[in-house]
């Protein structure tokens, strides 16, 4: 054990300051959501929709709060989990549960016509790790995503797996600002309306959003699609863009002041179902209101012969600028090579299930032919394996077998005392220690 625990401290150096970012490691614009630190260690116990137990009831509490899983498996929800105004300051910790981890779909139709997993609508401070989010509706209803950040501020995705929407896998939509991405496997939206992710829809006022070290995978479009107030500061890092169909990086100005973005150190690549010429970066003149800024920098596009994938699309030069238009908000910025390597192993929900594993290997070494397509209909969701949890005597969250090394104290509720080394709170760096140690293949005794 203390060989993987040395592991952990040289993989993530904390700071004094580490407390306050989401979590040892968070960057990005939404590195200040606090989830539910200081607050209560809530065990989700069900895999039923609703009732004692489930994720529902974590969900829909509120005050300060950890949604810490005891169980592992499938989720089938009747209707949309929802993080609403009064359910803010909320960690959704799914590196916590045992065996093949946690899944959520909906795979029913509701009146409510709340058909999206998973919905922050008007809220703050949500962290969500780990989670694979699946809807199986067929592409016949419309506006289904696995997830949506809504008029919400401070949010930050991390690890999370998602596919087979109707619409975007992952949106933000009108006033969302503070937020990170991060990390996460968005593949397979359903044809007609096949989209990785819309980064912004109807704003009215300027967004801070980082998109970083994701894998957009076999979508049609929107690999992602921008449309933002001047003033914001976008930021799309380090991700691989897979096999889309017809469109890349999408710009619109249609909000005063044009949008700000930049693209830094991305992988670009062309795929089976992608047509003979696209554009990496394209600016799409439709109502603009204002002129882009775009600033590119180590992005590396490749695409087996003979098709032809471009960095920009003709009129998208003249707005391209030769600084970020504002400062970036990831440190750790890595060549396009290396964050092509950083995602095929590390992003997406841990432990991978079988969809993950193949569309990852769908994407191929760098330089070399990929395979994969677009689809219209979801697939069907691999068992997950079933396991016990960690023994938590104490109900603090961390496991009794590794709790000593964080400072903590074996029958004592101490999550939130502060860590022996390193700084932050005990239950912070155990949590950041343990997805780590779930990308890595293990889990605590």
């Amino acid at each position: 054990m203390l060989v993987l625990l040395s592991a952990f401290w040289g993989a993530v150096p904390l700071t004094a300051d580490a407390q306050s970012v989401a979590f040892p490691g968070a960057e990005g614009h939404g590195k200040m959501a606090q989830g539910g630190r200081g607050g209560r260690i809530i065990p989700v116990t069900s895999l039923e929709d609703a009732g004692p137990g489930t994720l529902r009831e974590c969900i829909e509490a509120t005050g300060s709060r950890n949604c810490v899983f005891r169980v592992s498996g499938v989720i089938r929800l009747k209707s949309s989990l929802i993080i609403g105004e009064e359910n803010h300051s909320v960690s959704i910790l799914g590196q916590t549960a045992p065996g093949g981890g946690i899944l959520l779909t909906i795979d029913q139709k509701n009146e409510e016509l709340r058909h999206t997993p998973l919905v922050a609508k008007q809220t703050h401070d949500v962290i969500v790790r780990h989670l694979r989010i699946r809807p199986r509706l067929p592409n016949s209803i419309k506006n289904v995503h696995a997830a949506v950040i809504e008029n919400s501020k401070r949010v930050y995705f991390d690890h999370t797996s998602m596919s087979w929407a109707t619409d975007e896998n992952v949106s933000t939509y009108s006033n969302t600002t503070d937020i990170t991405i991060a990390n996460s496997i968005f593949a397979e939206g359903l044809n007609k309306h096949s989209k990785c992710t819309l980064l912004g829809a109807d704003p009215r006022v300027p967004q801070n959003i980082t998109f970083w070290r994701n894998a957009c995978i076999s979508n049609n479009d929107r690999n992602p699609d921008n449309n933002h107030y001047g003033r914001s500061c976008i930021e799309i890092i380090n991700n691989v863009f897979f096999n889309a169909r017809s469109e890349w990086g999408e710009v619109f100005s249609q909000y005063p002041g044009g949008t700000p973005i930049s693209y830094v150190a991305n992988y670009f690549k062309a795929g089976p179902s992608t047509v003979e010429k696209t554009y990496a970066i394209k600016w799409q003149n439709v109502e603009s209101a204002g002129e882009p800024q775009i600033y590119e920098s180590g992005n590396i596009l490749w695409a087996p012969p003979p098709k032809s994938l471009q960095l920009l699309s003709p009129g998208t030069a003249q707005f391209v600028v030769p600084r970020p238009p504002c400062p970036l908000a990831v440190d750790t910025v890595i060549a396009a090579g290396e964050a092509y390597d950083q995602v095929r192993s590390q992003s997406g929900a841990f432990p991978r299930d079988e969809l993950d594993i193949r569309w990852i290997k769908e994407m191929g070494q760098q330089g070399e032919h990929g395979t994969g397509r677009m689809v219209i209909e979801p697939g069907e969701i691999p068992s997950i394996q079933e396991a016990g949890a960690y023994v938590d005597e104490d109900g603090d969250g961390m496991a009794d077998s590794v709790e000593a090394t964080f400072g903590g104290v074996v029958g004592s509720n101490d999550a939130w005392q502060p860590a022996s080394a390193g700084g932050g709170s005990r239950f912070d760096q155990f949590m950041e220690w343990l997805s780590q140690e779930r990308v890595a293949g293990r889990y605590p005794n």
